[in-house]
């Protein structure tokens, strides 16, 4: 072996040399290699490749184990004294080209990442300014690519402007990454609920910035819908424990009452019976015994509008019949008050197709707080009237302390009693006008409340057409003809 042939074999490069057919004089240990057969089994084959050449190109050099080496050649020729010689440098490019394969590969599978993932994203330098943005992100707010490449953060940032933006990059690249919620508009103005994911790479170009932004609108309003769900129940779960308690007091004062003038006219405190005292008590037995009745029936009519039992029975009502009896079981405590209750209505009014007795507990109510809670001496308006769409409107109106919209909010829930001095004078259960307005929706009607504070209160029953009937007159009439 010749110190030449020594040199070449030891080189990183492939070298072969070949007569001008192409036949292989000569073939290095790296040569071998790449071919994949002994040098010497090389020499005396015929390179396929071509041999002439005026710069490098890249061929692919076939090997009995199927794995193909891509190899970069360089051929220069060389004057023998019987024949032209090609000298054919060969170095091997397979894994250069496998690299890159492997990086085209991973771009592409990162492209494809990006484009279909359902949260948006962001490709930023440094600074925040945008470099990329990912379809899912145009939809989300509805912004074109061309109006969000070269913005940063705050273009879109409903709660942040530059300042606070730039303070929260300087933490990103300190940290190398973030977590947070906030805000973003959208193109025709809309906010929305975002959850930003941040990661900084110091190391690709002068340092990129990977935000992925998740549209979190729909959790938020479920959250905020539970918090008030839970708010409401806390809410009416104190109310209960209220109701309760003012409950157990208001049931207790007239059993007391009722116990203790009971004993007493039984013990003849005053003597034989006939005594002045025992009238006196056996009025109070007898308030105490109503105002008992009245409490067990609001619990009673409550437990039954709840449970969905509370029903209505379809008859025929006359509405200044009913309006007259409310008045009449009204009498003597409006008397006891100094109250006048005024009926106004139409003499052809209309009848009701629905339920007089419920009808009857739903006026009473609405006179009993109207007595409750209007000014000494005051009157009261009872009108019931028709509409123009057929309808029939009834007003209770008083001229008494009134509410203010919280107030009426409020005593328009079930155990709820608005709290203020003149209504903690007047035992009740709060109930009156959440059933009123229970009883009216299986009416089909409603019930509103216009109410001004030291001015006063009016509240007004809606029964739908489809209740109102012929004038209460003629279908009298037909009744006596029947």
């Amino acid at each position: 072996m010749t110190l030449y042939t020594l040199a070449l074999d030891h080189l990183a490069e492939g070298v072969l040399l070949l007569e001008s057919s192409g036949r292989i004089v000569y073939a290095n240990h790296q040569a071998a290699m790449l071919f994949g057969h002994p040098a010497d089994a090389l020499a005396g084959t015929t390179f396929s490749a071509p041999i002439r050449t005026t710069g490098p190109v890249e061929i692919t050099i076939p090997r009995t184990d199927r794995r193909p080496v891509i190899a970069e050649m360089q051929v220069v020729p060389l004057q023998a004294e019987t024949d032209t010689l090609s000298l054919v440098s060969l170095r091997d490019m397979t894994g250069r080209y496998e690299a890159e394969a492997q990086l085209r590969e991973s771009e592409a599978t990162y492209r494809a990442v990006i484009a279909t993932a359902n949260d948006g994203f962001w490709l930023t330098d440094a600074t925040g300014q945008l470099l990329e943005v990912n379809d899912a992100y145009l939809r989300m707010t509805g912004f074109s690519r061309s109006e969000l490449l070269g913005c940063r953060p705050d273009f879109v940032d409903a709660d942040e402007d530059a300042d606070a933006v730039r303070a929260r990059m300087a933490e990103v690249l300190e940290s190398g990454g973030a977590m947070f919620e906030t805000r973003h508009r959208t193109r025709d103005g809309r906010i929305i609920e975002v959850e930003v994911s941040v990661s900084f790479a110091p190391s690709i170009a002068d340092g990129r910035l990977f935000v992925f932004i998740r549209d979190i609108t729909p959790r938020k309003r479920a959250e905020a819908s539970i918090l008030a769900a839970k708010t409401a129940a806390e809410q009416a779960n104190h109310a209960k424990s209220e109701f309760l308690a003012a409950m157990s007091h208001d049931l207790r004062t007239p059993l007391n009452a009722i116990i203790g003038f009971a004993e007493m006219i039984q013990m003849h405190m005053f003597g034989p019976l006939g005594d002045e005292h025992y009238e006196g008590y056996i009025a109070d037995i007898h308030a105490s015994g109503e105002l008992l009745i009245s409490l067990v029936d609001d619990l009673l009519d409550l437990s039954k509008v709840e449970a969905g039992k509370f029903e209505i029975q379809e008859q025929v009502v006359v509405v200044p019949t009913v309006m007259a009896l409310a008045r009449q079981q009204t009498a003597t405590m409006a008397a006891e008050a100094d109250q006048t209750i005024v009926i106004d209505h139409a003499d052809d009014l209309p009848s009701l197709r629905g339920d007089q007795r419920a009808l009857v507990q739903v006026f009473y109510n609405l006179l009993t707080n109207a007595i409750k809670f209007n000014r000494p001496n005051g009157p009261i308006r009872f009108t019931a009237a028709l509409a123009d769409d057929g309808s029939l409107e009834v007003r209770v109106a008083d001229e008494g302390i009134g509410m203010s919209p919280d107030e009426v909010t409020k005593a328009l829930k079930p155990f709820e009693q608005i709290d203020s001095a003149h209504a903690r004078k007047h035992k009740g259960t709060g109930l009156g006008l959440y059933l009123c307005v229970q009883i009216m929706r299986l009416f089909g009607g409603k019930l509103t409340v216009d109410s001004t504070p030291n001015v006063g209160t009016t509240v007004m029953l809606w029964f739908p057409p489809t209740r109102v009937g012929a004038p209460a007159a003629v279908e009298a009439e037909a009744g006596d003809t029947a």
